[in-house]
């Protein structure tokens, strides 16, 4: 009995030490994002912090025919990509390494994702709508967004990527986009390195526990 004692008693002291120090070392993992795009310093004046850039609202249709904006996003963390139905080659693995990524935080409320279409032409809300089911992408967490085509060049211009549209031929970036809830962008990544995706699966663990652990 009196091992038994011992033991019970060791082990209400050690578990404790145990969990904390799992979790310790969880967080030094953690680091802090950076912010791209142009800052405004402060100046001693009018400016008293400094000033982030912000990606500009917009407004697409997603494949349900839902209006998204920006401010759909307020309450989440998203990652953005451009693509084209059509497209044979980039595009398909593109989504397919995004849907990875898709499927590992589909259960996170405040996670979300948007592919915008560079092709509004041809990818009507009907052929965005099937092609999102390839992917199995519940409308509620990724948009494919469709946009009109001076609105999409700055949309693109808007995520400091290339985005052109000319006659004959569709070009854009094969990079993905995190952004956080305050609209700045927090990553870049090339959707076609594996040490990329694993860096952008991360960050998103970053910027989650960034939002539940302020100030640490």
């Amino acid at each position: 009995m009196k091992r038994k004692g011992f033991w019970i008693a060791t082990g209400l002291l050690v578990v404790p030490v145990a969990i904390f120090y799992i979790l310790s070392a969880g967080t030094h993992h953690f680091k802090s994002l950076p912010i791209y795009g142009e800052r405004i310093p402060p100046n001693g004046n009018d400016i008293k912090d400094t000033i982030f850039y912000q990606i500009p609202d917009y407004f697409v249709k997603d494949q349900s025919g839902v209006t998204i904006s920006s401010q759909s996003f307020q309450n989440s963390i998203y990652v953005a990509n451009f693509f084209f139905a059509s497209c044979k080659d980039v595009c398909p693995t593109m989504n397919r390494r995004l849907a990875q990524v898709y499927d590992k935080y589909r259960e996170f409320a405040e996670v979300q994702f948007i592919s915008f279409t560079v092709d509004p032409k041809n990818d009507t809300l009907e052929v965005l709508e099937a092609y999102a089911k390839k992917y199995n992408a519940d409308p509620k967490i990724w948009h494919f967004g469709r946009a009109e085509k001076e609105a999409l060049l700055q949309i693109g211009q808007g995520f400091l990527l290339p985005v052109s549209i000319e006659d004959k031929t569709i070009d854009h970036s094969q990079q993905f986009i995190l952004v956080d809830k305050e609209k700045h962008i927090r990553g870049i990544y090339d959707s076609f390195s594996d040490v990329e995706i694993k860096r952008l699966e991360e960050d998103i663990k970053v910027l989650l526990y960034e939002y539940h652990h302020p100030g640490k």
